[in-house]
C-alpha cells in the first residue's frame, strides 16, 4: 500500500513538473480561440520586440498591429520600419496609440495623426489599460480626455476608431461610455458572450515564433478574411 501511493505522490509530481515546465516555456497555453470564429491571425508588436525579420514570419499571421504613439509626444523607435516591413510582406496593417493618464486626449490623438498620417490599412486604435498608468486618477475625467481623444482620431479618419482593452478598463472605464469595436485582452479566460462588439482578441501574451527573438502578442480576428478586408481604410 505504501509503495502505490509513493508512486501516486511520485506521478503527481511528475504531472505538475511537466505542466509547469511546458507552461513556463510556452508550450501550452491556457485559451484558444474556436477558429471557426475567429478565423485569422495575427500579431501585435512594438520596440520591445527589437529588430523582426518579416520575411521569415509565418504567413498565417495575416494581421499586424504595430505602436506608433504613447502620451502626447512620445513615438515608438521601431514604428516606421515594421509599419513599412509589415506593408511589404502583403499584411494587414493596424496601428495603436497608448493612451496616458496624464496627458490630454486631443493632445494624445495629435500626436498620432503627426506620426501614422495615412499609412496604416485598419482604423487607428487607442489602447486604453490600467498597466503602465498611474492608479490615481480621476474616472469622469479619464472618460472626458478619451472621448476627446477618440472624436479626435473620427474626425480626422472618418472611421471608427477600435480601442484595445482589458477586463478592468473594460469594466471601468469603456462598458457604458463607448460603443466602439473592441480589440480585447483575455489570456486566461474565454471572452464572455455578453461582452458586446468585439472585433479582435489579444489571446497569448508570451509566444514564441520563427522570425522574432522575443517573446510576442498573439491575436485573432472574430470573422475571415474577406470580413477583415471589409475594414480596411481606402485612404492611401
Amino acid at each position: 500500500m505504501k509503495r502505490i501511493l509513493l508512486g501516486i505522490v511520485l506521478l503527481f509530481i511528475t504531472v505538475i513538473f511537466i505542466l509547469g515546465y511546458l507552461l513556463h516555456d510556452r508550450k501550452i497555453w491556457f485559451v484558444y480561440p474556436n477558429k471557426n470564429i475567429y478565423a485569422v491571425e495575427g500579431l501585435d508588436v512594438s520596440h520591445h520586440q527589437g529588430i523582426i525579420d518579416w520575411k521569415n514570419i509565418d504567413e498565417k499571421y495575416q494581421f499586424v498591429f504595430v505602436k506608433a504613439t504613447e502620451g502626447d509626444t512620445f513615438i515608438d523607435k521601431r514604428f516606421n520600419e515594421n509599419a513599412q516591413n509589415i506593408r511589404d510582406t502583403n499584411r494587414i496593417l493596424g496601428v495603436y496609440h497608448f493612451f496616458h493618464f496624464n496627458y490630454g486626449g486631443i493632445e494624445q490623438a495629435d500626436n498620432f495623426i503627426n506620426t501614422v498620417g495615412n499609412i496604416i490599412d485598419l482604423p487607428p486604435v487607442v489602447d486604453f489599460e490600467f498597466s503602465g498608468n498611474s492608479n490615481n486618477f480621476d474616472k469622469d475625467k479619464i472618460t472626458d480626455e478619451l472621448k476627446k481623444c477618440i472624436n479626435r482620431l473620427e474626425e480626422h479618419y472618418k472611421h471608427k476608431v477600435i480601442i484595445y482593452t482589458t477586463r478592468d478598463a473594460y469594466k471601468q472605464i469603456i462598458k457604458g461610455n463607448f460603443d466602439n469595436p473592441l480589440w480585447y485582452r483575455s489570456i486566461i479566460f474565454p471572452i464572455g458572450k455578453n461582452i458586446k462588439n468585439i472585433v479582435f482578441w489579444q489571446y497569448h501574451n508570451s509566444a514564441r515564433i520563427q522570425g522574432i527573438n522575443t517573446k510576442v502578442d498573439l491575436n485573432v480576428f472574430k470573422g475571415n478574411m474577406i470580413e477583415l478586408k471589409m475594414l480596411i481604410m481606402n485612404n492611401h
